[in-house]
C-alpha cells in the first residue's frame, strides 16, 4: 500500500499520477487525511479496488475545518462527496467575523 498526502506531493493531479503508477502492480493508494477535500475527490476519481477509502483524522479535521459552512463529516462510514463547484468550500463568514479574536495571532 501507499499513503501519499495531496497537500504535500503536488496536489491532486500527481496523486492521480501515483495511482495510475501503483495500479499496474496491484499496489493499493490511501490518500492522507489532512488534505480530506482533495482526498475525497482522489479517492471519488479512482476504482474501489485501487483507492478503497480515505483517512479521516477524527482528532484533527474537525477542528481544522471549522471556518466551513458544511464540514465533511462521516455518517455510517461514508463521507458524501459534496456538489458544490470545486471541492465544495464555502467559508461562513458569521464565524470568521464573531471567532477572529480566538483565532488571531499576536
Amino acid at each position: 500500500m501507499v499513503q501519499v498526502d495531496p497537500e504535500w506531493c503536488g496536489g491532486v493531479t500527481e496523486v492521480v499520477r501515483m495511482c495510475a503508477m501503483a495500479e499496474p502492480f496491484g499496489v493499493q493508494v490511501f490518500p492522507h487525511g489532512h488534505g480530506i477535500h482533495a482526498a475525497l475527490h482522489i479517492v471519488a476519481s479512482q476504482s474501489p479496488q485501487l483507492c478503497p477509502s480515505v483517512e479521516y483524522l477524527y482528532r484533527f479535521t474537525p477542528e481544522k475545518h471549522y471556518f466551513e459552512v458544511e464540514a465533511l463529516v462521516p455518517k455510517g462510514g461514508v463521507i458524501p462527496l459534496p456538489t458544490r463547484p470545486g471541492f465544495g468550500i464555502d467559508i461562513d463568514e458569521d464565524r470568521v467575523e464573531t471567532d477572529k479574536e480566538v483565532f488571531a495571532f499576536s
